[in-house]
């Protein structure tokens, strides 16, 4: 049988997607070398920067921890769910870092009172977008389509435990 070709296509499939994660996880360090350089450059301030990225990161290590904990074999889309809440969670951190730093003193300080305090309406704002991001991909976690459910599980407690740890960094950087 000269003319035949014998392909294994577990050990394909398998090569394949070791070379896809191992170039997932390059894009995705590359990302975020991008995003705190990128901080580093616009507030010019490591701690500042360091109290952005921290909720983020804590989000992303309490998550993974939390799926190795009950079980769940990581796959490349619960990285992209990964992404997904460092995306989402850096607009909290944003958020609530902006409150405690008050802009740049120039021409207009006398006309612009400068208010440190987030309005309660502004928190309800964010706890409502941020409760229904956790129920869309909250439900998509009891999907029975393992991509749907991957990206579920890892996104909706990612979201809220980012939006948490964000308020908690933020409180005691002004404490």
């Amino acid at each position: 049988m000269p003319d035949v070709l014998f392909v294994d296509m577990k050990a394909e499939s398998d090569r394949l997607y070791s070379g896809y994660l191992h170039e997932v996880i390059l894009l995705s360090l590359g990302g975020l070398g991008a995003l705190v350089g990128l901080l580093l450059w616009v507030f010019r301030s490591p701690m500042r920067v360091l109290l952005i990225v921290a909720p983020l990161a804590a989000a992303v290590i309490t998550v993974t921890a939390g799926l190795a904990v009950f079980g769940q074999q990581l796959i490349i889309l619960h990285l992209v769910g990964l992404l997904l809440v460092v995306a989402v969670g850096s607009n909290y951190a944003l958020f609530f870092d902006r409150a405690d730093h008050p802009p740049e003193k120039g021409a207009m300080d006398e006309l612009k009172p400068i208010v440190r305090a987030i309005s309660p309406r502004t928190l309800a704002s964010m706890l409502f977008a941020n409760l229904t991001t956790v129920a869309g991909f909250g439900l998509l976690a009891f999907s029975n389509v393992s991509i749907l459910q991957a990206m579920g599980v890892t996104v909706a407690p990612g979201v809220i435990l980012a939006l948490i740890y964000s308020a908690i960094f933020a409180r005691k950087a002004h404490a």
